[in-house]
């Protein structure tokens, strides 16, 4: 009995760590501007198996506290990474934001950006 309860454990507690390594947050995000066209261009890593289950599931852009904007996703167009643009009309030069990403499974990244 007490062999099936150590064995029933180890399972659960391996299977469980299974599902945290699959799971990972999106890392390595560039960020870029479109003076022009007041777009900004977001990208970062985020393998995944499949894009329609494991995805990002929103970006925020703040300033400061002042929350932008906020995009809420369904799935992810690619399986290597995530990607999007958005227009910022109001946004003025030398404004310092913070775009963040969050995983639909698990974890976020953030990063500054200073608008040209």
């Amino acid at each position: 009995m007490k062999k099936h309860i150590i064995l029933s454990v180890s399972i659960i507690l391996m299977l469980f760590s299974v599902g945290k390594a699959v799971a990972h947050p999106p890392k390595n995000m560039g960020v870029s501007w479109n003076k022009e066209q007041k777009t900004l261009f977001v990208t970062a890593e985020h393998a995944v198996n499949d894009p329609s289950k494991h995805y990002i599931l929103s970006m925020s852009i703040l300033d400061g506290n002042n929350q932008l904007l906020v995009k809420q996703y369904t799935k992810q167009s690619s399986s290597k990474e995530f990607s999007d643009s958005v227009v910022l009309k109001d946004i003025a030069p030398n404004t310092k934001i913070r775009i963040q990403l969050l995983c639909n499974i698990m974890g976020s990244t953030e990063t500054t950006y200073l608008i040209p």
